[in-house]
């Protein structure tokens, strides 16, 4: 969304309101003044379709008893937990960032657990190679890392490599709402160990390309 410098004369006490409203959405006077305008205009700016997409993957994340919010949503980033059944029971963190003018790439889900146990890390460093490796096999062309704890998977729209019918249309909170259950089912499956945990794993990807014809 292209921006201009214009120059406007505005009341004190509305610019003090103005100001107190930025503070308390994480943001600054100029970008508040414009979701206000666009909002009276009935125009939809990318902080307003980013905050729509955090406001449905939390009506369907946080429905269960399964991730519950870390933190209150920042203008473009939305955090949540779990728990991952290891000894200790460590903290799971999610992070969704979306960018404000996305293109092949809508943003990134970032994986983290606040541990420095060697064996934990290691674990969890086994399970990301093997699912970036389900991932490549069915066609995702994104690029995943792992630095300093934290795994990166880019958000990319795409069809389904099935490509049958199936769900379709779907909203991009449902796509990625969808893509994190199953991408923490599986994590828990290999946690859990047992002899079929890693032929459980591919038939949970396998059934998820299969149901939708649209997937991120």
């Amino acid at each position: 969304m292209k921006k201009s410098v214009y120059s406007v004369v505005l009341a004190d006490d509305v610019i003090a309101k103005i100001d107190r409203l930025a503070y308390m959405q994480n943001t600054n006077r100029s970008n508040m003044i414009n979701q206000i305008l666009a909002e009276y205009v009935s125009l939809t700016t990318p902080e307003k379709r980013i905050s729509s997409i955090f406001d449905e993957l939390a009506h369907h994340l946080y429905s269960g008893e399964t991730f519950s919010e870390l933190s209150p949503p920042a203008p473009s980033v939305m955090s949540l937990r779990t728990a991952l059944s290891y000894k200790y029971n460590p903290t799971v963190r999610y992070t969704i960032e979306l960018y404000r003018e996305p293109a092949k790439e809508q943003g990134v889900i970032k994986v983290s657990t606040r541990t420095t146990n060697s064996a934990l890390l290691e674990k969890m460093l086994e399970f990301y190679n093997l699912w970036a490796g389900i991932e490549y096999e069915y066609g995702f062309t994104g690029k995943d890392t792992f630095e300093n704890g934290v795994f990166r998977r880019p958000i990319m729209h795409r069809k389904s490599p099935s490509q049958i019918s199936g769900k379709n249309n779907l909203s991009a909170a449902l796509l990625i709402a969808d893509y994190i259950q199953m991408f923490d089912t599986a994590m828990k499956r290999y946690f859990n160990g047992g002899d079929t945990a890693v032929q459980d794993i591919l038939a949970e990807y396998e059934s998820y390309i299969n149901e939708n014809s649209e997937i991120i």
